[in-house]
């Protein structure tokens, strides 16, 4: 696919709203609870809980996934419920297909993913003593893109589109372009000099790279059901002027993370 077909068609679907059906099924104290306060409490939570991801260590007793896997666990209050085995759609015929596990927290997905179904009960106790095992339910889940499921899934507990860019792009954006108006002629200026530098430092391949990075992620978000603001004005292009590739991949990577102007607030 050309450079050009990848940033043509970042359009953002009509996605189905989060059922408290679904909210309930995972927390049912907060099924009457408004989704967006919901989203805010979790955000101020979710640093700690990736740090309590970030301790798991897991213990896979075979090369065919299980229905529960035993992991190892810090003493901690907010256990991962369940275990992603996350794998592509596009596996070659001859090829084994490769699963990624990720240890996650029903809530961060039942809250932000739609297109999911209700994901099985997981019945999670805390450990007794640092290092205890604990057992979760296995979920498949299979992703256009798994490569950049970590940086999706990073996002959704900490709504940080500074981290989320920065995994994107070769080098660091500044935080004027997505913190500021964009119809600032200050900040227009910025993300000229921003462009130029994309243009004069890195190759076509690198940047078409990492532009291919934003394209998966957008798949990823589609296929998942992902209707969050911020990281929609994250990934959701600019329409460009100019068909050459070079051109095009490096007004992309500067203009598109222009678009999370005011998401930290």
């Amino acid at each position: 696919m050309s450079a050009f077909s990848l940033l043509r068609y970042l359009s953002r679907p009509s996605f189905c709203q989060v059922t408290k059906a679904t909210i309930a099924s995972v927390a049912p104290e907060l099924a009457n609870t408004e989704l967006g306060y919901i989203h805010q409490g979790l955000q101020c939570l979710g640093t700690h809980m990736l740090q309590v991801l970030a301790g798991v260590k897991v213990e896979p007793s075979s090369n065919v996934l299980p229905l529960k896997l035993d992991v190892v666990n810090d003493l901690s209050s907010n256990m991962p419920t369940h275990m992603l085995g996350v794998y592509s759609r596009h596996v070659p015929t001859a090829a084994k297909c490769r699963v990624t596990l990720f240890p996650i927290h029903n809530v961060f997905l039942a809250t932000h993913c739609t297109n999911l179904p209700i994901l099985p009960p997981s019945n999670v106790t805390r450990p007794d003593a640092a290092g205890a095992t604990i057992s979760l339910p296995m979920v498949p889940l299979c992703i256009p893109a798994p490569d950049v499921f970590p940086q999706l899934s990073m996002f959704l507990y900490t709504k940080r589109i500074d981290h989320l860019l920065t995994s994107l792009l070769p080098c660091p954006i500044p935080h004027a372009l997505y913190r500021d108006d964009p119809k600032n002629e200050r900040v227009l200026a910025l993300l000229q000099r921003f462009s130029d530098r994309l243009t004069t430092t890195y190759s076509t391949d690198t940047l078409l790279m990492h532009t291919m990075l934003v394209n998966g992620l957008w798949r990823n978000v589609c296929a998942l059901g992902i209707d969050d603001e911020k990281l929609w004005r994250a990934i959701q292009r600019h329409r460009t002027r100019r068909p050459h590739a070079r051109v095009q991949v490096t007004e992309y990577s500067a203009l598109q993370y222009q678009s999370g102007l005011n998401t930290e607030h």
